[in-house]
């Protein structure tokens, strides 16, 4: 930063102030210097070097109003009600209520009022708009103004050192509030970098996140345009902890290089990667079920633990990698998303069999034990030795013996309404086993209608299940239960349904 600048920002900062009082816009503040000069160097005195530029950055924006006396008080707490108007003018959020159309008249009710319709916080009676403000509550909003994950902005918190405190100060928000300003999105968001990690995952840098339209799986295949025919597979997911880094599963990459035309008017060039999935063994889970495990102390991670979308519900098991995809200084492995992925199961003395990925099972119980499932129809035959292998995946204990499998017992099942069942099993199975079955409903009218289980809905040994192709349960018919293929059993399972 050149001295010109720097004298400006100074000038600046000296009336800087965080909500309240009468403004100068920016522009009049630096050409108004003569009467503030002599303030310069006990401004500079008082401010906090690490929030120089985000103070300067936010007052250009218009986000900071000052005082005229020059005062800069970057270590005074900031209230509820500043922090409302400060995350609103940041995050680019438009004012969905004026001060014409809220009943107080205090200078801070149309901020609050328009907060509440943003739903950065639930209402205004839950406000106190003169208490300190607080770090826990400044992260919530500040996630949901930015429509993404929590975590993220206590990491950048933790940067700051700021995550935990109760009584933030200017100088810290302000700090905090231009670094999320980074993650503002935008359908004008342009590539900066393109990189592969491993033979079905990019890794893909933009200037700013995504606007969530762009970030659906129809849109981003057509958007993502590459050659030698590989597609994406699934939607671009943004890493936990960045502000603009994509996780991007794509098929298997095949060809030494690829060339990638983006919204057509970016083009790139990437060096594929052959590097395999590192998997550790697999296991038998039902008669034609299967899953393979991967260890974070191995140095592989699920993408499902470290991507945005699913932080929230992750727990202690989601992570934050470095911009070197390190956990804790230790590089790690990422598996993208496994969905429409196959591999191979070739049993001794037999022939190959491609079996397919069972969605939704890719980290589940805070594990990394995707499955796969044969043919529908077919099953594993107990004592023959198989032995899995892909084109994007080795696994270093890579057989198993079958063994016979008891199927899952249905206990009872409940009408929720007419379109939806819950299903209870004998027990727990302690996992997705679920996913992707169905059952037949034999009415006793003659009827015969077919549900699939609600992927993610199990809770225990209870799951969802919902009636397909647009059929309906009929008040006063008694359903026989009967579970398509092997995979469980019943004892006579019937229930009546009766409207509500």
């Amino acid at each position: 930063m050149n001295k010109v600048n720097q004298k400006a920002i100074v000038i600046a900062l000296a009336a800087a102030l965080l909500g309240g009082g009468v403004a100068l816009p920016y522009q009049a503040q630096a050409a108004s210097a003569a009467p503030v000069a002599t303030n310069q160097k006990a401004a500079a005195a008082q401010l906090d070097a690490a929030y120089a530029d985000a103070i300067a950055r936010l007052i250009e924006k218009g986000v900071l109003q000052g005082y005229g006396n020059g005062d800069i008080r970057p270590e005074k707490t900031v209230t509820n009600a500043e922090l409302m108007k400060m995350v609103l003018l940041a995050l680019e959020l438009e004012e969905s209520v004026s001060a014409s159309q809220t009943a107080g008249s205090r200078w801070y009710d149309a901020y609050i009022a328009s907060a509440v319709s943003h739903g950065l916080v639930e209402s205004a009676d839950k406000l106190a708009p003169n208490e300190p403000a607080d770090s826990a509550v400044l992260a919530g909003m500040i996630a949901k103004a930015l429509q993404r994950d929590t975590k993220s902005v206590i990491h950048w918190m933790e940067q700051l050192s700021i995550s935990g405190k109760t009584g933030l100060t200017r100088g810290e928000t302000a700090g905090l509030l231009a670094r999320a300003e980074n993650a503002i999105r935008s359908a004008d968001a342009k590539i900066l970098s393109v990189k592969a990690l491993n033979a079905i995952t990019l890794e893909v840098t933009f200037d700013a996140p995504l606007a969530l339209a762009d970030e659906t799986t129809a849109t981003a295949s057509a958007n993502f345009k590459f050659s030698g025919g590989l597609q994406l597979v699934n939607q671009p997911r943004l890493k936990t902890g960045s502000y603009a880094t994509y996780i991007v599963p794509v098929q298997t990459m095949t060809e030494p290089a690829y060339s990638l035309d983006y919204k057509g008017n970016q083009s790139f060039e990437i060096a594929a990667n052959d590097e395999l999935i590192q998997l550790k063994d697999v296991r038998q889970v039902t008669a034609d079920t299967f899953e393979v495990t991967s260890l974070r102390e191995d140095g592989v991670i699920d993408y499902g633990y470290i991507i945005s979308a699913y932080a929230g519900g992750r727990g202690a098991n989601a992570a934050i990698l470095d911009e070197q995809n390190r956990l804790n200084g230790k590089p790690m492995q990422i598996i993208s998303s496994l969905a429409t992925r196959k591999a191979t199961l070739t049993p001794e003395s037999g022939q190959p069999i491609a079996v397919s990925y069972v969605g939704f099972t890719q980290s589940t119980d805070g594990k990394q034990e995707p499955k796969f499932r044969l043919p529908q129809g077919t099953t594993l035959t107990p004592g023959v030795r198989y032995t899995l292998s892909s084109d994007w995946f080795e696994v270093r204990e890579a057989s198993f013996v079958a063994s016979a499998f008891e199927p899952l017992t249905i206990a009872s099942v409940e009408a929720l309404n007419e379109t939806t069942l819950l299903a209870r099993l004998s027990q727990d199975p302690g996992d997705e086993l679920f996913a992707y079955r169905s059952v037949q409903l034999n009415g006793s009218d003659g009827s015969n209608l077919s549900a699939q289980y609600k992927v993610q809905t199990r809770k225990g040994a209870e799951g969802t299940f919902e009636i397909q192709n647009g059929g309906k349960l009929i008040a006063g018919v008694t359903y026989e239960v009967v579970p398509v293929g092997a995979w469980a059993v019943t004892d006579d399972v019937r229930f009546m349904f009766e409207s509500k």
